[in-house]
């Protein structure tokens, strides 16, 4: 996933169109994503940001040239370590969170982001186990009980099933104002009733396509 200035994360697909705030430009947060196809945003900062393994995979991996190591800047970021990132005149903090192994084995984590004014959490997959939070930095534990603003789903973790009992708890646990998809794409009614703000945003939008 790519972030913006300020943070904010977002996933872009092959076949859809972007404006020009929604390609952002900014380092590539390496998640499950990362390692399948996807898009590149014309002029990207080329800043790769991830765990050691996680760097170490993609470079092997990365086919494309726009990731080879003299294009491409990249950035370690150790578990439980707030690490600051700048680009484009901003400072933002991200934090990687250890969140155990999933089902099929995979190493799962979760991305927790400050940029002096907003709070984000990124889920990109989930163990079934909660027992990671209290091992999770200070700075985490202070975000949750000031309270998580916006919290990232990738929407792949859902699948085609009713209701994914682990996402489900964990998001009612942390309770944030807002749950938005990595892929823009529309989440289901019982992910969005656990927010604690209603996005007016998205109601204002549905109304005008009632008229």
């Amino acid at each position: 996933m790519f972030l913006n200035d300020i943070g904010q994360p977002l996933i872009l697909e092959t076949g859809k169109k972007y404006g020009l705030f929604e390609e952002h430009r900014g380092p590539l947060l390496l998640s499950s994503a990362a390692f399948t196809e996807h898009i590149v945003p014309e002029n990207w900062s080329k800043s790769v940001v991830g765990s050691e393994q996680d760097i170490i995979r993609f470079r092997s991996q990365a086919k494309s040239s726009v990731f080879n190591s003299e294009n491409s800047f990249y950035k370690t970021i150790r578990p439980n370590k707030p690490t600051q990132i700048e680009y484009d005149g901003n400072q933002i903090t991200i934090t990687l969170i250890p969140a155990g192994k999933s089902e099929n084995g995979l190493e799962t984590t979760l991305y927790y982001i400050e940029n002096g004014h907003v709070r984000y959490l990124i889920v990109d997959r989930l163990s079934g186990f909660l027992d990671f939070l209290p091992k999770a930095h200070s700075s985490f534990h202070h975000g949750l009980s000031e309270g998580i603003d916006v919290a990232y789903i990738d929407e792949d973790i859902l699948g085609e099933i009713d209701l994914n009992e682990d996402l489900y708890s964990f998001m009612d646990l942390i309770k944030p104002k807002f749950i938005y998809g990595l892929r823009l794409r529309e989440l289901p009614k019982w992910l969005l009733k656990l927010r604690r703000m209603v996005d007016l945003y998205s109601i204002n939008k549905n109304s005008i396509n009632l008229q």
